[in-house]
């Protein structure tokens, strides 16, 4: 099923962003619009068929992610405090300019995020597997979102 409808409602959407920008800022969300296939397919993407991700990491140019769309919120949103700092209060929300800002730290693969926070846990084995991989290059058009405060907030 496609949740993309009510993800919209839980993000704030920022900026379009260069694909290069995502080696500096993984364990963020963005919004993908078009993408190009591994077959030269160019796939713009409106309405529901836009993927919401959230990138664990990158890999020899491969974006590693969870694709959102396939994740029923209410499962996102009981396993998204487990990635954010022990110390993270009301205050550290409202001052955050991207999520990243308050989610643990990991390596820029994001292998220690997947081993510790996705692989084995009920956000990862579901049907269809919303873990996804991306070409860097295959990114055509990407924007960065993240979670409203108010949202982080409540799940807090």
């Amino acid at each position: 099923m496609n949740y993309t409808l009510q993800y919209k409602n839980l993000f704030e959407f920022g900026n379009r962003v260069q694909r290069q920008y995502l080696f500096q800022n993984p364990r963020n969300f963005y919004k993908i619009s078009r993408y190009e296939t591994a077959d030269g397919i160019v796939k713009s993407m409106i309405g529901n068929d836009v993927s919401f991700i959230f990138v664990i990491g990158i890999f020899e140019n491969k974006v590693n992610c969870l694709k959102l769309n396939e994740i029923r919120p209410e499962i996102f949103l009981r396993w998204f405090p487990t990635l954010i700092h022990n110390s993270v209060g009301l205050e550290e929300i409202d001052n955050m300019q991207k999520t990243s800002d308050i989610i643990i730290f990991s390596d820029r693969s994001g292998n220690t995020l997947f081993e510790s926070k996705v692989k084995n846990k009920p956000i990862y084995n579901q049907t269809p597997n919303p873990y996804r991989t991306y070409t860097l290059d295959g990114i055509k058009y990407i924007q960065e979102i993240k979670l409203k405060n108010n949202i982080l907030k409540q799940i807090l």
